[in-house]
């Protein structure tokens, strides 16, 4: 199947450029007969590590027969892979009742520690520290291979504490200088936003390895500290003479989208294709992703032409790659070729094609998705399925119909549900409907600042200032306080950033003076101050004046002191674009004949002549 040649000049054929690669096979285990020939313990466990491998649960199961058969099931060394060959299939009951018939005078470190990989592996971290209660109940001596596997169960339930309870533990049983462990602290405490504690274990290590480099390289790139990132990054080729793996890159390239770093993302790429790793899927579909943050949808359609088939999370990350940049007949398009190609969507891609139609007006088209999500893909809707859903009717404008569609939902809906509702009414000044889905926030998330400034906004933009001061009021009280809004821009690998009415830059005479030429230059255009999107009251002149110099402004008039001529600027906003500067910047981009690339927290803006790709539906 190939996209039609006439729907977008980009895409020609997809089923010419995806090549025939054949998909791994599945191993064919020859099992041996225990009636025929007898079978050693060493024997089995090669076996049984392939039925690991290959996730093979049913022959897994079929030897774990013949291995009871022979004798063997409680044998120390096959236990634990028995354990670990059910929990690696998703069978963890499975395990469990295995591991309830050994009797307790077996039981080793090893085979306690099988258990609680397993519970980890499948989900229930919860689970993994009731069975180390057990173990240490039991007597058994936990090692550095079972600290590991706790330390990675702390990191997943987000709890501190318990991450540094664990350190003084493993302390005090003498375990030092475990690699395994130290990568595990860096993990645990990094997933916990915990920099110096991170910094304090990597130091300290006596050898490091390349997950060792590549968990620290994610730690700042999830923290955002991207040039510590990059600076790792290459620590590690000339400190340690560690070559990066897939995984260093995977972690790694979220540095260049989020802060729309285009020539490092380019540069990342390059050092992919020189090493090899142009045609490793875990690292294309991060660089498709790359691409797509970067705002260059084409050139993340162009990796991902060069990867073949692929597989659902490389269709996915390009789906969301046209979605995020106003491409959203093409998100449609090729997810329906992805079925074609019969591969089968999860429930992240159908989170990811529904937004798609949310964000494109799509309504009638992600009404069906949903619709048919359960009996067609066998996915039954999550919360964020019918976030989305919601989204969908408040954007285009059916709130009653979206009010009534939460109420008939199978889950209980959270804040993000009544979240996307109250960003509607305020879209669409809905004030009734506002208050209900406010209320009901108040309930759910009485810390969330963002519900009660929305509010307040829908009170001032109906000029009922009362109100408005009221919940102001009300967030003072509870200690609340609104997000400032901030833009940046990168030029010569440095970020400049920009608040609102910003007045600290060295160079903010000149940054006001081309601001005060572009507004002149807009208004003879035929641009028009919308004063609407000044909730304050105050004079419109005032108005007028705080609407030239909001965030993004700034740094697209620093943009055109200080790029290169011709070169697209681009700029990423923490909040959603203001209406007022959606249209000023329209009327910019045809003025000064320049295209800017503007990513804010919904989707990327590709300003053109005069023009915006989301087609002013955002």
């Amino acid at each position: 199947m190939a996209f039609s040649p006439t729907s977008n000049p980009l895409i020609v054929s997809v089923s010419s450029s995806i090549s025939s690669r054949n998909n791994p096979k599945p191993i064919s285990l020859k099992l041996p007969k225990t009636k025929l020939m007898p079978v050693s313990s060493s024997e089995f466990s090669t076996l049984l590590q392939s039925c690991i491998d290959s996730r093979s649960l049913t022959q897994g199961k079929e030897l774990h027969s013949q291995i009871k058969q022979a004798g063997f099931e409680k044998n120390r060394d096959l236990l634990p892979k028995l354990i670990k060959l059910y929990s690696v299939c998703g069978r963890i009951d499975n395990a469990r009742e295995l591991f309830d018939r050994i009797p307790k005078r077996n039981l080793d470190t090893f085979i306690w520690t099988s258990l609680i990989s397993g519970y980890t592996r499948n989900g229930n971290p919860s689970g993994s520290f009731d069975i180390f209660s057990k173990m240490l109940e039991h007597g058994a001596e936990p090692d550095g291979y079972t600290f590991s596997v706790l330390l990675r169960a702390s990191a997943e339930l987000g709890f501190l504490k318990l991450t540094g309870q664990l350190h003084s533990l493993l302390v005090k049983c003498g375990i030092r200088n475990h690699l395994s462990v130290d990568n595990s602290l860096i993990n645990a405490y990094g997933s916990a936003g915990v920099i110096d504690n991170t910094k304090k274990v990597f130091d300290r290590m006596p050898t490091r390895n390349v997950v060792s480099w590549s968990s620290m390289i994610r730690v700042f790139s999830s923290l955002e500290k991207f040039s510590e990132s990059f600076a790792l990054f290459y620590g590690m080729q000339v400190e340690d003479g560690i070559k990066p793996n897939e995984v260093t890159i995977v972690s790694l390239l979220p540095a260049c989208g989020f802060f729309s770093s285009f020539r490092k993302g380019q540069a990342i790429h390059g050092w992919v294709i020189r090493n090899g790793f142009n045609l490793n899927l875990i690292v294309g579909s991060s660089l498709v992703t790359m691409y797509s943050r970067c705002g260059d949808y084409e050139g993340a359609f162009k990796i991902f032409n060069s990867l073949g088939r692929g597989n659902v999370v490389l269709w996915t990350s390009m789906i969301e790659g046209f979605s995020m940049n106003g491409k959203f007949d093409l998100a449609l398009e090729l997810f329906r070729i992805m079925q074609d190609q019969g591969l089968k969507p999860n429930y992240i891609t159908l989170v990811v094609i529904l937004s798609a139609c949310s964000h494109g007006g799509l309504v009638n088209e992600g009404i069906e998705i949903f619709e048919s999500m359960s009996e067609k893909f066998c996915i039954e809707p999550r919360i964020e399925h019918y976030s989305c859903v919601v989204d969908m009717l408040g954007r285009g404008g059916r709130l009653d119909e979206a009010e009534k569609f939460i109420e008939k939902m199978r889950v209980k809906p959270t804040g993000s549900v009544y979240g996307t509702l109250l960003g509607a009414c305020q879209v669409h000044g809905n004030v009734a409907l506002g208050e209900r889905s406010a209320y009901k926030l108040f309930e759910l998330e009485p810390e969330n600042a963002a519900n009660y400034v929305i509010l307040s906004n829908i009170y001032a933009s109906v000029g009922r200032w009362d109100d408005a001061g009221r919940i102001r009021k009300l967030m003072v009280t509870k200690g609340l306080s609104k997000d400032a809004g901030y833009s940046w821009i990168e030029i010569k690998d440095k970020v400049y950033i920009f608040g609102a009415h910003d007045k600290s830059h060295l160079e903010i005479n000149e940054i006001y003076e081309m601001l005060a030429r572009l507004d002149e230059l807009i208004v003879k255009a035929g641009h028009v101050p919308s004063l609407k999107f000044v909730l304050l009251d105050i004079e419109d002149d005032d108005k007028k004046k705080l609407l030239c110099s909001h965030s993004e402004r700034l740094a697209i008039a620093f943009g055109l002191l200080k790029a290169p001529p011709n070169v697209p600027i681009r700029i990423a906003k923490n909040l959603r674009v203001c209406g007022d500067c959606h249209n000023a910047i329209k009327v910019i981009s045809k003025v000064v004949s320049r295209k800017f690339i503007i990513r804010d927290t919904n989707r990327f803006h590709h300003f053109s002549q005069g023009s915006c790709s989301c087609g002013d539906y955002w």
